[in-house]
């Protein structure tokens, strides 16, 4: 008992030195945060209210870059985790700070970074969306691309879910696999059609999705948009030609600053410990999946089954999209000035469809739609 007093009398004022620096961190004093740092403080700890650490604190305050350096000048480790398995560059994304990611980054954190769940942050800013520069400086990174969810949701199911297009559009200029299905068999264009996200579909079809691909319950986007109710966007998919498809003519531009590991060059045998940071995140294989920030979705009734009467043919589906229009936008990294390196050559479908530059055209300006409300779970009962 005497030797417990002793040892919480010894923490006492150490634990009052870590509350003082995460004061100082969150108040941006880089000067008092440096004084610490400079007495020999590790600023690897989680906070105990919080379970915050130093780095990820900062990387979520405006004008941080300079504290950033500090901390990791001080020896803050770039991939030490919160307690809840976050690393700071997760929370820049998740911010949508662009000031923090760029400093992370320019650091030499990587863009592949997971989390406790095993999403990186590519993944995290598919989902909460916001500005996609975030998005952009991390594919212009060579943060890979097809980080899967236990239910086998990518990126790119994430941003037609939820209506990104401009994510969407950078995910596919970097090589997202259009025809990657996840458990249910659904690709993103039968996201789309669930969702209602009919821009996110008019950028896929556009781009050479394959509109003909079934889920494992035998149904088409188009049935799936017919089942939903989503009409309108059913007639988008119907009526879209292999004509129309316009591959990307640009290829994507990397960073020179960073060695991606190749099939010629040595890897390291192990990692560096982390031992307070519950580094424990090395999937063997990638054996398990992470959880999926959506609810386990399966695929809709056969179209046969559901005994939906809609009354409506094929044929007779009324669109309200609009006509083809010019756009201008191309998903090409142009505001990040690097030197010029590797280039990715990206196939799609062969262009037989004369438009300007091989750019984005769309049928509509190129909005978020807020997320259809329906689930599948749902879908199941319907007309019953």
């Amino acid at each position: 008992m005497r030797l417990d007093e002793d040892a919480r009398d010894l923490l006492r004022p150490h634990m009052a030195n870590l509350k003082k620096f995460m004061e100082y961190v969150q108040q941006r004093s880089v000067e008092k945060v440096s004084k610490f740092l400079e007495k020999g403080l590790d600023p690897n700890f989680h906070d105990p209210d919080t379970g915050e650490c130093p780095l990820t604190m900062a990387s979520q305050l405006e004008g941080c870059a300079d504290l950033i350096k500090v901390l990791k000048n001080g020896g803050a480790h770039l991939d030490f985790r919160t307690k809840d398995g976050i690393t700071a560059l997760h929370k820049a994304v998740r911010t949508k700070n662009h000031t923090a990611l760029i400093t992370l980054l320019d650091l030499g954190a990587s863009p592949d970074y997971k989390d406790s769940r095993g999403l990186t942050p590519l993944y995290h800013s598919s989902m909460v969306g916001g500005d996609p520069y975030c998005c952009e400086l991390l594919l212009h990174d060579h943060a890979q691309v097809g980080c899967m969810d236990e239910n086998g949701w990518q990126e790119i199911h994430q941003a037609c879910r939820h209506g990104h297009v401009q994510h969407l559009e950078h995910l596919l200029f970097y090589g997202a696999d259009m025809s990657a299905q996840n458990a249910s068999g659904n690709t993103a264009l039968h996201v789309c059609a669930l969702y209602n996200q009919d821009s996110c579909a008019r950028v896929l079809l556009f781009r050479g999705a394959d509109k003909e691909i079934k889920n494992y319950n035998s149904q088409t986007a188009f049935q799936v948009a017919i089942i939903a109710g989503n009409f309108d966007l059913a007639e988008i998919i119907k009526t879209h030609k292999a004509s129309d498809v316009v591959p990307f003519r640009e290829t994507p531009s990397y960073t020179n600053r960073r060695r991606v590991t190749g099939g010629d060059t040595l890897t390291s045998s192990r990692s560096l410990p982390r031992s307070a940071s519950d580094n424990n995140l090395n999937n063997v294989a990638d054996a398990s999946h992470a959880h999926s920030p959506v609810p386990s979705l399966r695929s809709l009734p056969h179209l046969a089954q559901t005994g939906i009467e809609t009354g409506v043919t094929e044929g007779s589906l009324q669109s309200t999209g609009s006509s083809l229009s010019s756009h201008s936008r191309s998903p090409s990294l142009q505001r990040v000035s690097e030197e010029p390196s590797s280039h990715v050559v990206r196939r799609h479908a062969p262009l037989t469809h004369s438009h300007s530059r091989g750019r984005l055209s769309v049928y509509a300006p190129l909005t978020s739609f807020s997320c259809c409300p329906l689930i599948e779970d749902h879908l199941l009962h319907i007309g019953s």
